[in-house]
């Protein structure tokens, strides 16, 4: 077991949460839950602190922690087991173990997860506007991106046991694993994205045995509470139309939430052309390019979005309606800005980050909505001036 594997355990054990943890050893929410996902490393003090905490070991949990910190530095090394074999003679005083460890190369499969991971997914976009598309597991993928490099996080994870296809990233079968799984990618969320940068973040609700789950602000709250996000605003999506119900003794659900949230107070924020972006589209006078000058600019958005749901040729799955993203980017990305979506589907926010000449990653697990993705995008003529 690794040390951050261990401390979680015994959090979980104690009945404990991340934030109390934090303030008993003198760091933020944020920083405690890298602990824990093996991103960084705590100092000795603190660990000593954890083991008085959970009435453990505090020999045993150093200990694993010294091991930990070896073991990073070279499991992706192919003469790991050698050095390992060394090590420990040399701990021992056995200088004879360094002549007779093995060569053998480890198995990369078992490597840890804290072994140094290659992030350079934004110094290999260059400036080149086309979106750049990644298949695999969302937190995953966001592993290899630079820290705090990401201007404009707008997204829609899967939805919980609305899709059954094994196509989706999440395949958590209870609330509370879903929930887990979400925070995952929303902690890799906070480490890229800049001081000043914005998520986005709709979801939809379910409904079991005639009960709303309340998913949505189970996921919010704990990103508030555990990893330190602050909430700017729930927006209401009014979808407008929706699939026919035919329950009697429950409302039509026609809504879903869009939830804002930043890492401070110091976001960026583009309430001019917010203004002017929404003023064209509720009045259809565009298709949420913002006008030049000011006569289209109205009054502060409210935070109910009436937008309808746009379909398509996939069974069982609608496309994020452009204007949902449209609104997040423009409002919280600024100009040379990196936008991305870790579960980015058929591309809407990239595509439409591609067409305000903004920078963008899209990562999706699915294969064929990455093809249709990188489908949806032309690239644009070059200028001879």
């Amino acid at each position: 077991m690794l040390f951050s594997d261990k401390i979680k355990q015994l959090r979980l054990e104690s009945g404990k949460l991340q934030k109390d943890l934090a303030k008993a050893i003198g760091v933020d929410v944020p920083a405690y839950s890298r602990f824990e996902h093996g991103e960084r490393r705590p100092k000795r003090d603190q660990v000593l602190r954890l083991a008085r905490i959970f009435k453990t070991d505090p020999d045993e949990l150093v200990a694993m922690w010294l091991a930990d910190e070896a073991y990073s530095h070279i499991a992706q090394d192919k003469m790991a087991t050698q050095a390992a074999v060394m090590l420990h003679g040399m701990l021992k005083g056995d200088t004879s173990a360094v002549q007779q460890a093995p060569t053998t190369v480890p198995n990369q499969a078992t490597a840890s997860p804290t072994a140094a991971v290659t992030r350079n997914l934004v110094k290999r976009l260059g400036r080149s506007l086309m979106p750049h598309y990644e298949q695999g597991d969302a937190a995953t993928v966001m592993q290899r991106i630079e820290d705090e490099s990401i201007d404009c996080i707008v997204t829609t994870p899967p939805y919980w046991r609305r899709r059954t296809q094994g196509t989706e990233s999440i395949t958590a079968t209870s609330k509370e694993e879903f929930v887990d799984e979400l925070l995952q990618t929303m902690a890799q969320a906070w480490r890229v994205l800049k001081p000043q940068g914005s998520l986005w973040l709709n979801m939809g609700d379910d409904t079991t045995d005639g009960f709303v789950q309340g998913i949505p602000w189970r996921v919010v709250l704990q990103m508030i509470d555990r990893q330190g996000w602050q909430l700017v605003n729930e927006v209401v999506w009014n979808k407008t139309t929706t699939s026919p119900q035919g329950s009697q003794d429950h409302l039509r659900k026609v809504h879903e939430f869009m939830f804002h949230l930043v890492k401070n107070d110091d976001f960026y924020y583009n309430d001019e052309e917010l203004r002017r972006t929404f003023a064209l589209i509720m009045h259809g006078k565009a298709k949420g390019k913002p006008a030049k000058g000011k006569q289209h600019q109205g009054l502060v958005p409210s935070d109910v979005w009436t937008i309808g749901v746009q379909r398509s040729g996939i069974a069982h799955y609608c496309v994020a309606p452009d204007t949902l993203y449209r609104l997040p980017l423009v409002a919280t990305c600024p100009r040379d800005g990196i936008a991305l979506d870790p579960y980015c589907g058929t591309g809407t926010a990239c595509k439409i980050a591609y067409e305000m000449n903004l920078r963008s990653i899209g990562i999706d697990i699915n294969g064929e909505y990455i093809k249709q993705a990188r489908a949806t995008t032309e690239a644009k003529p070059l200028s001879l001036f």
